[in-house]
């Protein structure tokens, strides 16, 4: 599905094995870019966690080890289930679902 919704804003990840985090998501130019307002022990606050083609919703999550240890990014896709629902997959290692924050 296309992005017809405008994403930017506030949204709360559910991030498997960690509590649930704040992201915020601002189009810059042609992408979406999902920074993390609240962090983990692996990609902390501050970090970009996910960035797509605001047209195709593909492109790469970051990934890290403990205390952000080799971050790098894999490849990924957004899948936009309604304006207010959306999941980052990262090919191979997991997705992530996001609410928005209202």
């Amino acid at each position: 599905m296309n992005v017809s919704p405008d994403i930017s804003g506030d949204w709360i990840g559910h991030y498997v094995g960690h509590f649930d985090e704040m992201v915020r998501i601002d189009r810059l130019g042609p992408t979406y870019v999902a920074v993390k307002m609240s962090g983990d022990d692996h990609v902390p606050a501050g970090e970009i966690t996910w960035r797509v083609d605001a047209t195709s919703l593909l492109g790469e999550g970051q990934i890290a080890e403990q205390e952000f240890r080799n971050p790098r990014f894999v490849s990924g896709e957004l899948e936009v289930i309604d304006p207010d629902h959306i999941v980052f997959h990262w090919l191979g290692v997991g997705h992530v679902e996001y609410r928005r924050d209202d």
